[in-house]
């Protein structure tokens, strides 16, 4: 997580810029970046990220409005892991979620079949987003390439504050590093 904290300037990039205003448009004008985090499936690691709602990880929060900007680095499709979605869940209530059975993530009652679940190929430098709510997997990368993500998350400024507050850093202390946004006014 945080790549950002670890090269501080990719926060300069027209990417943070343009993600941003795109997070700004879907979830509101308060919208300012929470986390970052990189995402790598290597060659032939046929593991799946299981089905789960981002929401689940999170605090509970009375604002829950939230959006990931999925950015593929790589081309990504069904034999490296290209994102599906379930099309509507973003407007259904949170389903209940479990640990996985080696603890690492959590994971839901959902699959291929679902009503609506639709694989969402990408190709590099095109990003897809998602609500909080939104059921989502990949599967595992059973090619002899590469597939990379960068994810960028955004909630409202007011909720980022609370999270912190409540001592949810999404793995960053926040007296190493606090948040910076591109667009956010200097002190």
């Amino acid at each position: 997580m945080w790549p950002s904290a670890l090269y501080p300037p990719l926060c300069d990039l027209p990417l943070h810029h343009r993600a941003l205003t795109m997070a700004r448009e879907l979830i509101g004008a308060d919208a300012e970046l929470d986390f970052d985090m990189m995402i790598h499936k290597a060659p032939h690691t046929d593991v799946a990220t299981p089905w789960h709602q981002d929401a689940a990880y999170w605090v509970d929060m009375p604002d829950r409005r939230a959006v990931s900007i999925w950015v593929a680095l790589d081309d990504a499709d069904l034999d490296n892991g290209c994102m599906w979605y379930v099309q509507g869940s973003h407007q259904k209530p949170l389903r209940p979620h479990r640990p996985t059975s080696d603890g690492k993530n959590i994971e839901c009652d959902c699959s291929e079949d679902e009503p609506g679940a639709t694989p969402v190929p990408v190709r590099a430098g095109e990003a897809v987003a998602h609500s909080g709510t939104t059921l989502h997997y990949s599967r595992g990368n059973t090619t002899d390439g590469t597939r990379r993500a960068y994810i960028l998350n955004y909630r409202p400024a007011a909720m980022i504050q609370l999270e912190r507050e409540r001592g949810a850093d999404h793995g960053l202390n926040e007296n190493v590093r606090q948040v910076r946004n591109p667009d956010a006014a200097e002190d």
